[in-house]
Formats: C-alpha cells, structure tokens, sequence
C-alpha cells in the first residue's frame, strides 16, 4: 500500500462549502491517479519509475508554486536559474519518493470524491486509496496554473501537509543556501536513495 506522505502535502485544510463539482478538479485528479496506477502496473525498474512519475509530477503538480512555498520570503530576491533548479530538484525528488513508494500494484482502488470543496482560488478534492487490508484518504490541494489546467499544490494526510513537512526539513538549508542550497542537498538525498 502505498504511504500517503509520498505526495506533496499542505496543512490547514478545514471544512469547506461544498461547491456544485463541475468535474474539472475532480477529473483532473481522477486523469493523475490514472497515471501512478499505470506505473504502478508497468513493472519497471526504479530508474524507469522515476522518469515517468517526473512526468507525472510535471503535468499535474505546480511546481513553481511548491518551490516558492518552500524557499519562503527568499524566494522573492532568488535568481531565476536559480528559482528553476529549486523548482527541477524539487520536481524530481517527488518523482523519486513516489517511485520508490509506488513500486508495484496490488490491486489499490483510488477513488475520487466528486464533491469538490472549496477555499478561495483552491479546489480540495478528497481522495481515497483502498488497499487489500487499508484504506488511507487524502485532502489535494488545487488551484488553475498558468496553462489553465487544475494543478496540485498540497496534499494532506491524516492533517499533515507534507509541503509542511518539506518547509521545515529544508528550513536549515535553504536559511543557509537559499534556493540552490535546497536543490543542492535534494540532489544528494535522492542519489543515496537510488
């Protein structure tokens, strides 16, 4: 089963109105979970793995947004290739973490709520991931990118945010670094974990 902390989360989620579900969030996620189920089934290897959910990570997630979360106020005074590297390294451990969690299939139902919540520019979507003998639910965060699609900004697990979590891991880095000091210690978590 896979481990709900494998996707980028955000914490503050409370109830929220439900709003008419047009479908759109709902079936962008549905379109994601497609995706990892594929991958899942493909039986590849760790280095195959990873390429596709980079792609994956790409298409569905707003990076950018993840990665000025995460730098914090720095963000705002970064370089742009620096701000690019972040926003790749970033890209890529998720791509990496979810590799390595979502190995292989074992029959998981992923089941998307319709009844989208939500919070101002956001939409949550509720989500859930039934297993042989568990079932883990989880809260996506997502607003419209640049491009028009719905993008994930944050996922929550049992009301942890591991945008959250990636914010205060990385805080001594980047407090240090600044965004290239966080692509730089990404890069060298993601080569142990190969």
């Amino acid at each position: 089963m896979p481990k709900p902390y494998t996707f980028l989360l955000m914490a503050g989620l409370a109830a929220f109105p439900a709003v008419a579900a047009s479908g759109d969030p709902a079936d962008r996620l549905a379109r994601y979970d497609d995706g990892v189920i594929a991958i899942m089934k493909g039986k590849l290897p760790l280095a195959a793995r990873i390429a596709r959910f980079e792609t994956l990570v790409n298409g569905y997630y707003d990076m950018g947004s993840i990665a000025a979360l995460v730098v914090g106020p720095a963000w705002a005074t970064t370089s742009v290739a620096d701000r690019q590297a972040a926003t790749a390294a970033l890209a890529h451990h998720s791509a990496v973490t979810l590799a390595r969690n979502f190995d292989r299939y074992g029959g998981e139902r992923f089941t998307v709520d319709p009844a989208v919540q939500a919070r101002g520019t956001f939409q949550v979507v509720k989500l859930t991931i039934q297993g042989r003998s568990s079932s883990n639910t989880l809260l996506y965060q997502m607003k419209r990118g640049t491009d028009g699609q719905w993008r994930i900004v944050d996922v929550v697990a049992d009301g942890v945010s591991q945008l959250s979590v990636q914010r205060s891991d990385m805080a001594a880095t980047v407090a240090s670094g600044g965004a290239s000091g966080l692509a730089k210690r990404l890069a060298q978590v993601d080569a142990k974990a190969r």
